[in-house]
């Protein structure tokens, strides 16, 4: 395990036992070391280790059983994102700079998992654009969906960072999602437009091709960009 400086924030170590969580390392059910094992391990106080937990639980990724210790719950990328009801609304510039960010990561993304693909990822990233094409029929905002979507992009591209990296922004994501398409839905044919442009990204994902998914994903992601200009 890596040593951490004292010095060094929480979100370091809450950054570390996350990506060990969503790994696999601990799974759902398993218990945590205690407070003063983490600090010894990764060589930070317990008050630091303690601040870290505190935001993992705030995710629902642990949950503390007085008495009994800190087990991890669950890390479902779905039921993460359930979470992210209760925050704050995200802001424009928060919206914005997220989506340079997902820009950057996302087309690539798309490019491997059209590359490297199995049928059940295939069939994940599916259910993820069925479910977006159920909340556009009912008039719902299908922001979950959407994350389901692009995390499953993001599990198929079969490298672990990147899904870290993906879990590791999911709350502001969560909060982007929500928020942008609260605003982008009161614009006239932006929701079926929004769905069409998932559905190109699966489709290139489907015919494993990597380009056409690099350029679908980036496309859809300059597309909310441009829009939230306006």
């Amino acid at each position: 395990m890596p040593k951490f400086n004292v010095r060094k924030t929480y979100e370091e170590v809450a950054d570390y036992l996350r990506e060990q969580i969503v790994s696999g390392t601990y799974v759902p059910g398993a218990r945590l070391p205690s407070l003063r094992e983490l600090g010894e391990t990764l060589g930070v106080g317990q008050s630091t280790v303690r601040e870290a937990l505190s935001s993992l639980k705030t995710l629902g990724l642990i949950t503390m059983k007085q008495g009994e210790g800190t087990f991890v719950t669950r890390h479902d990328p779905e039921e993460i994102i359930s979470a992210f009801e209760s925050m704050r609304p995200a802001t424009r510039q928060e919206i914005m700079e997220l989506l340079e960010v997902r820009k950057i990561i996302e087309s690539g993304t798309a490019r491997l998992a059209a590359e490297r693909r199995t049928e059940e990822e295939l069939s994940k990233i599916k259910e993820a654009l069925t479910e977006m094409e159920q909340a556009l029929s009912s008039g719902e905002l299908g922001d979950q969906a959407d994350w389901k979507f692009h995390y499953a992009v993001a599990a198929a591209s079969h490298n672990q960072t990147l899904q870290t990296v993906m879990m590791s922004i999911s709350e502001a994501v969560g909060r982007s999602l929500q928020t942008s398409r609260q605003e982008l839905y009161r614009m006239k044919e932006v929701p079926k437009n929004l769905y069409k442009e998932h559905a190109s990204i699966y489709e290139a994902i489907r015919e494993r091709n990597g380009n056409r998914a690099e350029t679908a994903m980036l496309y859809h992601l300059q597309g909310v960009e441009e829009k939230m200009l306006d």
